[in-house]
């Protein structure tokens, strides 16, 4: 994949998962950092939340797609350049 970029963050894993085959769907090369950090306190897993990354030239564009999305987080855009 070419450079990439954060165009946002997500709270899980299923929530990683349905926004990188969102844009996969769109035509947009996304991956997320999603890897659970496994159970932890008797068994209950901790999950910090998932960056959604994109190739630089395709950010505008998913944040567009992404706008609509309830639940997930836009990174500030501002901080691209």
């Amino acid at each position: 994949m070419s450079d990439e970029i954060e165009v946002g963050l997500v709270s899980n894993d299923v929530e990683a998962t349905l926004v990188v085959n969102l844009l996969l769907e769109k035509g947009i090369a996304a991956r997320s950092d999603a890897s659970s950090t496994g159970p932890l306190f008797g068994g209950a897993s901790f999950d910090a939340g998932h960056r959604i990354l994109v190739p630089v030239e395709s950010a505008r564009k998913a944040r567009e797609i992404l706008e609509h999305y309830p639940n997930f987080k836009p990174r500030d855009a501002s901080a691209d350049s």
